[in-house]
């Protein structure tokens, strides 16, 4: 089963990569594939199965790399409310990317 510590890394690291993609990009014909990128889709495959609302949280934290708090005022929500959704959606990983290894 992965690790909830395993699924935030994954997912600082897909944030950091989409933030930073046109760099990696354009690094690809001397670095070759990297495995964030393999990583990344592997993530972005099972985010097409969540609810609605953790796939737009998804979207919005890890691949434009908007904050909490800036989606939580966009949003109309607290950041507790937020913090809360974030908590569903590593469930939510943990859940889909354990059964996907089975």
């Amino acid at each position: 089963m992965i690790s909830t510590e395993c699924i935030k890394r994954d997912l600082r690291d897909i944030r950091y990569y989409y933030m930073r993609k046109a760099q990696f990009e354009s690094a690809d014909s001397s670095l070759g594939i990297l495995p964030i990128k393999r990583t990344a889709e592997k993530y972005n495959c099972a985010i097409r199965n969540a609810p609605l609302r953790l796939c737009d949280l998804y979207i919005c934290l890890y691949l434009k790399g908007q904050t909490q708090e800036a989606v939580a005022i966009e949003w109309g929500y607290t950041p507790q409310y937020i913090r809360k959704m974030l908590c569903e959606l590593i469930t939510f990983f943990k859940n889909n990317l354990s059964a996907r290894r089975i």
